[in-house]
């Protein structure tokens, strides 16, 4: 269903209505949408409210046109306007990769808003994820004899990039290059038909997939500095990780094993720096947990929130 936010149609969803508390689910990607968190929300709407919905030029919810500005403080504002029009008075966030990023963000904005944090397989410094990944694939990249690939596998890894947008588009380059599907989508508990088929993806069509690549084009715009503003506008290659220790509501780390995306780098990081934070290691996962042992996934998150 729909909800109009500031003249915006956001599509979102609501399990387990009759719950008090209520978790809210922040889509990673960016612009990956909610569609594989469907079979968990589910799962928790059990015991809880669970609020899922596609970001602001996401797939279901309205795209963002050309001339239109767009951020991740835009992003938050309409979150914070969602969980008002829901009459919602606090609600905890679970924030799976880039989403984690919003979620962290959005504690930091709104900590009046938020119970607790969950951050599953979190990417706060798209820039040391992006290193990481690099690593990951470096032995397929390898094995597919390609010059091009191997060059810029090897940029990822070492390159130090004064425009942090590039990186962005070099990743999303190295990752065409990958034939494994399930290294690609870094997969580990499961195979990538099985990723494929927990999502119901018949009413989706390729215009709604199309709209993601403009949500991330906008992202990582940089606008040109408001005259008298010290504000600095927050980005996604921004490293959010030094905003960690100003938190202070109880905070949940997600993480595979096998999960390139979330760096030992930033799981250490994590772990001394975070007040109230406690870490389940998914052993048989990589990037997604939910979906590759989801009944611990379930167990987990529940026992956190109880």
């Amino acid at each position: 269903m729909f909800i109009n936010i500031r003249g915006k149609n956001i599509w979102y969803e609501v399990y387990g209505a009759e719950h008090d508390h209520t978790l809210l689910y922040l889509h990673g990607g960016p612009g990956a949408s909610c569609l594989d968190f469907a079979n968990q929300a589910k799962a928790l709407s059990r015991s809880m409210r669970v609020v899922t919905f596609d970001q602001l030029g996401v797939l279901r919810s309205d795209a963002i046109l050309e001339q239109e500005s767009y951020s991740m403080e835009y992003q938050i504002e309409l979150i914070e306007e969602l969980r008002s029009l829901l009459e919602i008075e606090r609600w905890s966030v679970l924030g799976h990769s880039y989403g984690g990023m919003l979620a962290v963000l959005y504690a930091h904005i709104h900590p009046e808003s938020i119970h607790k944090i969950i951050l599953e397989c979190p990417s706060l410094w798209f820039e040391d994820s992006a290193r990481s990944t690099a690593e990951y694939l470096s032995g397929h990249i390898d094995s597919l004899n390609d010059q091009q690939a191997s060059k810029l596998c090897e940029k990822l890894k070492s390159a130090d990039y004064s425009d942090k947008a590039e990186i962005v588009w070099d990743l999303s380059t190295l990752l065409s290059y990958v034939t494994d599907m399930e290294l690609r989508f870094y997969l580990h508990g499961i195979s990538f038909e099985d990723y494929e088929a927990s999502m119901d993806t018949s009413d989706i069509t390729d215009e709604m997939w199309a709209k993601g690549e403009q949500h991330l084009t906008k992202l990582l715009e940089v606008p040109p500095a408001s005259e008298g503003s010290q504000q600095k506008r927050v980005l996604m290659t921004d490293n959010l990780l030094p905003l960690l220790p100003e938190l202070g509501a109880p905070m949940l780390l997600i993480n595979g094993a096998y999960d390139p995306a979330c760096s030992k780098r930033q799981i250490e990081y994590i772990m001394s720096h975070v007040p109230h934070v406690t870490q389940a290691v998914f052993e048989n996962s990589g990037h997604f947990p939910r979906l590759e042992e989801p009944e611990k996934y379930t167990a987990t998150v529940l026992n956190f929130l109880a």
